[in-house]
């Protein structure tokens, strides 16, 4: 059900079964990670991506509401249900990443 397809050999895979390894070029300087995950049938380098990744967008505003309470003490009211609607938001995110994501094929590395 939560399984993925590889675009490498076509095999189903989860997030949980994604291995490791170590990326051939050196890292840019923006670039974050020196890891590379693979396929544990293929060994091809995959990435998340497809529409997915769009839906990361629904949990900035929760973000923002906890830096604003905690950095200058601003609480949003709770008029209009305010911080419901914003962990309504944050949880259809975070399923909307899990669910409509799709592994993309990493090329040289």
């Amino acid at each position: 059900m939560f399984s993925k397809v590889c675009p490498w050999c076509e095999a189903k895979i989860t997030l949980h079964q994604l291995g490791q390894r170590p990326a051939k070029p050196l890292p840019r300087w923006y670039q974050f990670s020196r890891n590379v995950k693979v396929c544990p049938y293929c060994a091809g380098a995959v990435k998340l991506g497809g529409r997915g990744v769009w839906f990361a967008v629904l949990i900035a505003p929760l973000f923002v509401a906890i830096l604003l309470e905690l950095t200058f003490g601003i609480i949003l009211p709770d008029v209009f249900y305010a911080h419901e609607i914003l962990y309504s938001l944050c949880l259809l995110g975070f399923l909307g990443v899990y669910f409509a994501f799709v592994f993309e094929k990493v090329d040289g590395v």
